[in-house]
């Protein structure tokens, strides 16, 4: 519960606007909450909530550094916000956790496309780091 509470704090803490707000300051907010995300998502015992949490990290960690797909880093930040605040919701009630909101869910499906996207990127930039494949430590 801690941990969820933690991760639900990081959005209200750090507003993502959808529109009118600086780039930098988007990416500010993103940055610091795929960082409560990232280490929050290790004490959620349920193992589902767990996997969309890490991969709602994942995009959010993609969107900090550049557009996820069709999709702005404003448009990621807010949509995942309204993902995390529909799983949380869903868990905290003892209900199963619903599908992806619209949007969200075509993040979801389009993941490989916008990691080999990124990867091809990072080769362009001339680095050989790699995405590894999402975990949930």
């Amino acid at each position: 519960m801690r941990a969820v509470e933690s991760i639900l704090s990081a959005y209200l803490e750090n507003p993502i606007g959808l529109v009118n707000q600086p780039r930098e300051e988007t990416v500010l907010s993103i940055t610091k909450i795929f960082t409560v995300l990232g280490f929050e998502q290790s004490f959620i015992l349920n193992g589902e909530l767990r996997q969309r949490v890490a991969e709602i990290c994942h995009f959010l960690d993609l969107a900090a550094v550049g557009d996820v797909g069709a999709y702005s880093p404003a448009e990621v930040g807010f949509l995942a916000r309204n993902e995390t605040r529909m799983l949380m919701g869903a868990w905290a009630r003892g209900e199963e956790l619903p599908d992806s909101i619209e949007g969200w869910g075509e993040i979801r499906r389009s993941r490989a496309e916008i990691e080999a996207r990124w990867q091809q990127h990072l080769r362009d930039a001339g680095l050989r780091v790699k995405i590894p494949p999402l975990s949930i430590y």
